[in-house]
């Protein structure tokens, strides 16, 4: 069954069309990845599914319920939020604050699974979250996303800037979430990592879906080796 269905999605920044008859689907308990460069819709795609950007056509479900372009707070009401690229913490504020603010209505009672999950964010709830290095800011972004206890966590480009192994820390932690029973949809451009981690995994270019299937497939197919892998298939 999907989690998250979406049909012919087409978005548009003026006259300038960003998706172009986007399909992709998120079954329940599964990771999901889109892979692609920079610059070719990935972050639209996750901020159009967020209610951030407006669809111009196309289908958007949750949960079986239509969701395109509705308001972002209530996309996230119904169990889906996302930890958006950059991180966009607030660095003036302490980690534990950072947190509780995501928390919405879930309330404070979620903390104590959450320091289980990032233990190092436990041992820093008072610094600014500004001080964090950039691995832990990216743990708190993510954890700030999982305090609603959400169905579908949108994770967008979480690998981004960080060292090889805060990468490898980072990827291990999705898989924790993922058994924690959270469906994942994540965007990425370290493609080597994601297809790793993700039962699924589509490749976007120039706005659409040119490729998609299993993530052991993909691994295997020899045009997501040259394109994203370094022409080796395997490593």
């Amino acid at each position: 069954m999907s989690l998250l269905s979406i049909r012919d999605l087409c978005v548009a920044m003026g006259p300038q069309e960003i998706l172009r008859g986007v399909s992709l689907d998120v079954p329940d308990g599964s990771i999901v990845a889109v892979l692609g460069s920079n610059g070719v819709g990935k972050t639209t795609l996750m901020r159009t599914i967020s209610g951030i950007y407006r669809g111009r056509q196309g289908s958007i479900s949750f949960a079986g319920q239509p969701i395109l372009n509705l308001p972002a707070h209530r996309i996230v009401a119904l169990g889906l939020c996302q930890a958006p690229e950059g991180r966009q913490i607030f660095s003036n504020m302490s980690v534990r604050e950072n947190l509780v603010l995501g928390a919405g209505d879930a309330g404070p009672g979620e903390l104590d699974r959450i320091y289980t999950l990032f233990p190092v964010l436990a041992e820093r709830l008072r610094q600014n979250a500004g001080s964090l290095s950039g691995g832990e800011q990216q743990m708190l972004c993510i954890a700030r996303a999982l305090m609603r206890r959400p169905r579908l966590l949108l994770l967008d480009e979480p690998s981004l800037g960080l060292a090889p192994k805060l990468v490898a820390l980072i990827f291990d932690l999705v898989r924790r979430i993922r058994a924690e029973g959270v469906s994942i949809l994540i965007v990425e451009q370290n493609a080597r990592a994601a297809l790793r981690i993700a039962d699924h995994a589509a490749v976007m270019e120039d706005g659409r879906i040119v490729l998609a299937g299993k993530a052991a497939e993909l691994r295997d197919d020899p045009r997501i080796a040259e394109a994203y892998l370094g022409g080796h298939v395997h490593g």
